[in-house]
């Protein structure tokens, strides 16, 4: 279980250099966006689907940059190590925000196999954040938080999506908001409790997410076949299987908390 640091911990890094880090970063996701609007724009198809996804991806990387200013504070190593700059792993990550607006965009105009091939390049982005992260000895705590946080928002929003269009049944929809519903109690919680978050990556929730990726993947690509009513149901499964596991983690935190009193 991570804590976070200590007050002098914190006040060594160096928050205007990673504040000037994060912004750059941001400007270069905008600039990026606004080459993918374009290429929208010129996609066969109505031409207001570069201007729906533009409207949507600006406001949405500048709210995510001003979240992430807010919470430099966390750019440490587990070892104590603090980072002065948005180091690279976090950068891969950050990646995934511009793909959340781009696959709803395109859900929602009907391009489902389109959105698919954007969602297996932000699942990349899942996989190599983590062994850059390993591999250059950068595991940061923003990059533990901010890498589980994209993760739900990118699926989220997708089932969201496709509730809305119909793709999905609205009681997996419903499943989907409980499930964020008990993460969001438990992250209060788990303040109030500890005064700190406690961030603990365990295996079930990354098998969750690979199979969560596989199933949305399958439906959008193979519209005909992926839309089967067990792919469906696979999807449902996993969710109250999470649900599930959510509440044994909280009682587990719960035992541990009792423990050190």
């Amino acid at each position: 279980m991570a804590r976070l640091p200590d007050s002098k911990l914190t006040e060594r890094v160096d928050q205007s250099s990673v504040k000037r880090s994060v912004f750059v970063y941001i400007i270069i996701l905008q600039v990026v966006q606004i080459c993918l609007a374009i290429l929208l724009t010129r996609w066969p198809g109505p031409t207001r689907l570069g201007v729906a996804y533009i409207a949507i991806a600006l406001p949405w990387v500048v709210i995510v940059g001003i979240v992430l200013s807010r919470n430099v504070h966390l750019l440490y190593s587990a070892q104590g190590r603090v980072v002065n700059k948005l180091n690279l792993a976090t950068r891969v990550t950050l990646i995934r925000v511009i793909c959340i607006p781009l696959v709803a965009t395109l859900i929602q105009a009907g391009h489902f196999q389109l959105a698919g091939y954007v969602f297996i390049g932000a699942a990349v982005t899942d996989w190599l954040d983590g062994f850059l992260a390993r591999r250059m000895g950068d595991v940061t705590q923003l990059g533990c938080v901010a890498d589980p946080c994209i993760d739900a928002l990118f699926c989220g929003i997708t089932l969201l999506v496709m509730s809305w269009i119909g793709i999905m049944p609205f009681i997996v929809l419903i499943l989907v908001l409980l499930r964020y519903l008990l993460l969001t109690i438990g992250m209060i919680w788990m303040r109030v409790v500890f005064g700190y978050l406690p961030v603990r990556a365990t295996f079930f929730g990354r098998l969750f997410y690979f199979f969560q990726y596989v199933l949305l993947v399958a439906i959008l690509l193979f519209p005909d076949f992926g839309g089967g009513v067990w792919l469906i149901r696979c999807v449902g499964v996993i969710q109250l299987a999470v649900i599930v596991q959510l509440l044994a983690l909280g009682r587990s935190l719960q035992r541990e908390v009792s423990h050190e009193k």
